[in-house]
C-alpha cells in the first residue's frame, strides 16, 4: 500500500485546541479606530462604469503617516447595492482600478480597490523584506505594534469605515457588509480584516496566502522541501522561521500574524485560492489548516500556476461569482472529497449538492515532495451513483499528487471548486 504525505499530526493537533486569540492586534485596532481621514477627489466615467477616487489616511503608525488611493470601481448597474468587495493591493495605481473594474463588471458589484498596503518603501525595504524587518523589531524591543501585518489590517478596516459613512451620499445606499480579498501579503491581511471585524465581512476571498499553521507549515518545508522555501529568504536571512519555531518570544510573534490563531471568527463564506505550484508553499500546505477552518468553506486550486493566478477564465469568473453569491444571501454549493488508499495509489471520491457542468482530476508526478516544476494532467472523473471518483496509480519510486476540480455555473459564470492537493509517496 502507498504511504499518503500526511498532515504534521502533532502541530495541527496541538494549534487546533487552541481556544483563546492574541490580544495585540485588537488592542492595536482598537486603538487606531476612528482615527482615519479621508476626501473624495471625483468621478470618471470608464466605459459603461464609472470610478471614483478618494484618498484615505488610515492611521499613523510609529509617527509614519499610511495614505491610500482607494477607488470605487461602479460597474453602471449593480446587483445588489448594500454590499461592496474590497479589493486590497500593494499599489497605487489606475491599473489595479481597471481590474477592479473588470471584477465589478463580472460580478455585478462595487468593488472598492485599496493601494499601498502596506505603505512602503519604508526604513528603504518593501514586501517581504520590510515585513521581515518589522518581525525583528518586534523581537529585539517588544513593543506590540511593530509587526507590520498590524498597520496593514487597519489599513483594511479604514477603508471600510471610509466606504460605509460615503455610500448613503455616493451610491445611496447604507452598506450591509463586504467581501474581503486580496493576493499573497494582502491575503494575508485579508484574513487577519476579516478575524476581526466579522460583523463586516461577509465573505472572504484570501489568494496565494498558503501558510496558515505557520509552525506547521515549516515544519513540512523540512519534510518536502528540506528547508524553509527559498522565498521566504528575507525571513530565513534574519533567523525569523527558527523563531517562529524555537524562541518563545517567536512563537509569538507567529501567533500574533499567524490567520490560524484567528479560525474560530472565520464563520463567514470562504473562497481559497491557492496555485498548484506555488514556489512560497508546499504541495501539501493546505491540508494543515483546511480542517481547522470553520464551514462554509470552498477551495481552488489553479492547476500549473504559482503565485500569480488571476486570469480571466478560472480565477476572475470564480470570485465574481462567489462574491455575488454571498453578495446576495445565496447558499454555496457543498463538496465533500474522501480519499481511499489502495495497493497501488488511492480511489478519489468527490459529493456535491449542486449539479456540476465539469468534473476532472488533477494530477503531477515527481521524483521528490517538491512539486514546484511538475505538470499537472487532467482527466475527466467518472460518475459513480451521484458522486465522481476516480482510481490514481502512484509512480513507483516517487511522488504522486492530485485533487479534485468541479466546476458549477450559474449566471453566465463558472465557479471552480477543488480538493485539497493530496500527495502519495513511497
Amino acid at each position: 500500500m502507498r504511504r499518503p504525505i500526511l498532515l504534521v499530526t502533532l502541530i495541527v493537533a496541538t494549534t487546533m485546541g487552541l481556544a483563546q486569540v492574541p490580544s495585540e492586534l485588537f488592542e492595536y485596532l482598537a486603538a487606531a479606530a476612528g482615527t482615519a481621514v479621508w476626501e473624495v477627489v471625483g468621478t470618471q466615467p470608464v466605459g459603461a462604469g464609472r470610478i471614483t477616487e478618494i484618498r484615505l489616511r488610515s492611521q499613523v503608525w510609529r509617527g509614519i503617516p499610511w495614505d491610500h488611493v482607494l477607488f470605487v470601481c461602479d460597474p453602471g448597474s449593480a446587483l445588489v447595492q448594500d454590499v461592496m468587495v474590497v479589493y486590497i493591493t500593494g499599489g497605487q495605481g489606475r491599473a489595479d482600478a481597471l481590474l477592479g473594474l473588470t471584477m465589478a463588471s463580472l460580478a455585478g458589484l462595487r468593488v472598492a480597490v485599496l493601494g499601498g498596503v502596506p505603505n512602503q518603501p519604508l526604513f528603504g525595504l518593501r514586501e517581504d523584506a520590510l515585513i521581515a524587518h518589522t518581525f525583528e523589531r518586534y523581537l529585539d524591543e517588544g513593543d506590540p505594534d511593530w509587526p507590520l501585518l498590524l498597520p496593514m489590517t487597519r489599513s483594511a478596516h479604514a477603508a471600510m469605515e471610509a466606504l460605509e459613512a460615503l455610500a448613503p451620499e455616493l451610491w445611496g445606499a447604507e452598506l450591509r457588509g463586504f467581501v474581503v480579498t486580496g493576493a499573497s501579503k494582502r491575503g494575508w491581511t485579508a484574513y487577519l480584516a476579516a478575524a476581526t471585524a466579522p460583523e463586516r465581512v461577509l465573505g472572504l476571498i484570501p489568494i496565494v496566502f498558503d501558510f496558515l499553521n505557520m509552525p506547521g507549515q515549516l515544519v513540512q518545508q523540512e519534510e518536502f522541501l528540506g528547508g524553509p522555501s527559498p522565498m521566504l529568504r528575507d525571513y530565513t536571512s534574519r533567523g525569523l522561521t527558527g523563531e517562529f519555531t524555537a524562541a518563545p518570544e517567536g512563537a509569538r510573534l507567529a501567533w500574533i500574524v499567524d490567520p490560524y490563531s484567528y479560525r474560530h471568527a472565520y464563520t463567514m463564506p470562504k473562497l481559497v485560492v491557492v496555485g498548484s505550484n506555488d514556489p512560497y508553499w508546499t504541495v501539501g500546505a493546505t491540508g494543515l489548516y483546511w480542517p481547522g477552518l470553520p464551514e462554509p468553506k470552498l477551495l481552488l486550486v489553479v492547476p500549473n500556476a504559482g503565485h500569480g493566478v488571476l486570469d480571466l477564465g478560472r480565477v476572475m469568473g470564480s470570485l465574481a461569482l462567489f462574491a455575488r453569491l454571498v453578495a446576495r444571501g445565496d447558499d454555496l454549493p457543498s463538496v465533500d472529497t474522501t480519499v481511499r488508499l489502495t495497493s497501488d495509489g488511492a480511489w478519489l471520491t468527490v459529493r456535491a449538492d449542486w449539479s456540476p457542468a465539469e468534473a476532472r482530476l488533477w494530477v503531477a508526478q515527481s521524483p521528490t515532495p517538491d512539486f514546484h516544476q511538475a505538470r499537472w494532467a487532467e482527466r475527466e472523473l467518472s460518475a459513480v451513483g451521484e458522486a465522481w471518483g476516480a482510481q490514481v496509480v502512484a509512480i513507483g519510486a516517487g511522488y504522486t499528487a492530485f485533487f479534485a476540480e468541479l466546476v458549477f455555473e450559474l449566471d453566465g459564470l463558472k465557479l471552480h471548486v477543488s480538493s485539497p492537493a493530496r500527495v502519495l509517496g513511497p
